[in-house]
């Protein structure tokens, strides 16, 4: 699983792909998920919460998260990113480093 993501500022491009496996090594079928996707600082309020565009399978990558314009155009730093799968009721959560760095004017 990609922990950590780098995007420039207001990139839409590429999508972010992540290969969720559980704790034997094993792909995660992901295929009747719904996603919630979370950039911030914990403890705080997220900057960018993403509940749409976000597709689960059951091959790898098994989560595919869509950026569409504007969305990522958030002040550059080192962000925590969390993604929610839930699944019959049951949420399941994994997590990474956002960084975001700017663009040259």
């Amino acid at each position: 699983m990609a922990t950590k993501v780098v995007y420039h500022r207001g990139a839409e491009r590429p999508a972010l792909e992540i290969t969720w496996l559980d704790d034997d090594g094993n792909l995660i079928d992901l295929s009747d998920a719904t996603f919630t996707f979370k950039i911030g600082t914990r403890g705080s309020p997220a900057i960018v919460t993403k509940t749409s565009n976000i597709e689960g399978a059951d091959t790898a990558p098994n989560v595919t998260i869509t950026w569409t314009s504007g969305e990522l155009d958030i002040d550059h730093g080192v962000y925590t990113w969390q993604l929610t799968a839930t699944s019959s009721g049951l949420d399941r959560i994994c997590e990474g480093t956002f960084q975001v760095l700017d663009v040259i004017a």
